[in-house]
């Protein structure tokens, strides 16, 4: 059954293809477009030489597309941990008042002869210049950035120095994040907004029943992102969406995987370890998923270009959703105080007026005893 359904979902995904913008037509450029990029750094480590190469290579790409930069250089330098990395930064102005922002970190876990970041995540940043090309001639109602991450993989520097430093009147004008983080290698396609329900995550559902992605919900699987103040564990959260979502914005996250074996970016066959970070080259995802690496980074091109294409999107995407999971430890941390506060304030009360109600009682007691005794005399 299970076999029947893959090849279903695969079918699917070709007619999604020929039907959008990223056609089968398109997926050999896609598939040269991804070799040309791991080819010209295939060592991305954040700090590197080779990262700093493939931030020019994403600068070219965006200049060959007239994508104009968000601020007066494409790329936005930042320092960490004595090292230097930096974000490319691309903005299509449709002189709107709100923005989304489509994100994807360019560095990698590099290991030589074995890991060139294929799938983590040359994947997400040649999808993400795919979708830039297709909308740089396309009117909206809304602002486009598009945001190449660096220093993903040492902590999400490069997501947090972007949204620290960016003009307010942007920052809380963006009604939704997209972050595409190793979408070809996987058995299946997932997504992921918030475990809560939100408006917006309501729209994405409805909108994602003709879509061959999967919904990733109440599974709490683990993160490494709880250090940000986001006080859950779960998979959806290990990219730079989290970032977004502890400042509140909406989000929402594309990966692939087989989350039936409860792990990320491995594969049924037999003989095949974890294909990110260990394995993650071209030769092993070409030997392992074939054409179905390069369907997925075109499954989910058409499901974000047909969800920004989708009538009443920015309608559908309310600013600053208040969902309880995104409440901050210092805030929950006070939350508690008060409770307690509260709580031994009202027993010392209870006591305190029991206490003084015994006595009264007593007291009560005493009189009523001296009138017995007097009416006795």
């Amino acid at each position: 059954m299970r076999k029947v359904l893959a090849c279903f979902l695969i079918a699917f995904s070709f007619i999604l293809a020929f039907s959008a913008n990223f056609s089968l037509t398109n997926l050999s450029f896609c598939e040269e477009e991804l070799n040309e990029f791991v080819e010209n750094s295939a060592n991305r480590t954040a700090g590197s030489e080779g990262e700093k190469e493939s931030a020019n290579f994403i600068q070219t790409k965006l200049e060959e597309i007239n994508i104009q930069p968000l601020y007066e250089s494409y790329q936005q330098t930042f320092d960490y941990n004595d090292s230097t990395s930096q974000n490319v930064l691309g903005l299509i102005d449709n002189a709107a008042e709100k923005y989304v922002v489509i994100g994807a970190h360019y560095d990698n876990v590099h290991r030589l002869g074995e890991s060139d970041g294929v799938n983590d995540n040359a994947s997400g940043v040649i999808t993400s210049l795919n979708l830039a090309s297709y909308f740089s001639n396309s009117a909206l109602d809304f602002n486009i950035i598009f945001a190449y991450f660096g220093a993903e993989e040492v902590g999400l520097v490069g997501s947090q120095y972007f949204l620290n430093n960016l003009d307010e009147n942007i920052l809380d004008n963006i009604i939704l994040y997209i972050n595409l983080d190793s979408i070809g290698a996987g058995d299946y396609l997932y997504y992921y907004t918030y475990d809560a329900p939100t408006i917006y995550g309501n729209f994405i559902d409805d909108f994602a029943e003709n879509q061959a992605i999967t919904k990733l919900g109440n599974k709490r699987l683990y993160s490494n992102r709880t250090t940000f103040g986001i006080n859950y564990n779960h998979i959806g959260l290990n990219s730079d969406n989290a970032v977004f979502i502890k400042r509140g914005i909406n989000s929402i996250n594309f990966f692939a995987g087989n989350l039936d074996v409860a792990r990320l970016g491995f594969h049924e066959t037999e003989g095949h370890d974890k294909i990110m970070h260990v394995s993650d080259s071209l030769q092993t995802n070409e030997e392992i998923f074939g054409e179905k690496f390069y369907i997925n980074m075109a499954s989910v091109n058409n499901f974000v270009t047909e969800l920004l294409l989708s009538e009443n999107f920015v309608e559908s995407m309310p600013l600053r959703e208040i969902n309880p999971m995104l409440l901050s430890d210092w805030f929950l941390k006070i939350i508690a105080i008060i409770f307690v506060a509260v709580l031994a304030l009202g027993t010392f009360l209870f006591f305190k007026f029991k206490g003084k109600k015994v006595q009264l009682q007593a007291v009560v007691n005493k009189e009523v005893k001296a009138v017995q005794n007097s009416k006795k005399k």
